[in-house]
């Protein structure tokens, strides 16, 4: 079992940075492997500023992965207040966010 923090910066429609705490375990025996997270996330999405929490989730077994983003309901803070959705890494890293925002101003 592995507990690590780190940062990731994003650019395109969403513009800023992510700090990432995540517990990653994975047997000895080749058997599953299983990854929780919490990041926030801080900068500029759809033109507005503020930031929010994205939960992660994934496992991998016999080669097969099942991963989930979540965003935390009422996490959102400035102009992303009322932000809803989810997400996923691809392999390539790239975010793909599907969210919506219902906060003032939207």
């Amino acid at each position: 079992m592995s507990r690590t923090r780190f940062v990731k910066t994003f650019t395109g429609e969403l513009t800023g940075t992510g700090i990432v705490e995540a517990v990653m375990l994975r047997t000895d025996d080749d058997g599953p492997a299983v990854y929780v997270g919490i990041e926030r996330i801080e900068g500029t999405l759809h033109w507005q500023a503020g930031s929010f929490l994205p939960l992660h989730s994934a496992t991998m077994l016999g080669g097969e992965q099942a991963a989930s983003w979540t965003i935390v309901p009422g996490s959102g803070t400035g102009g992303l207040a009322g932000i809803s959705g989810s997400g996923e890494i691809t392999p390539d890293h790239d975010l793909v966010l599907d969210y919506q925002l219902s906060g003032p101003g939207q």
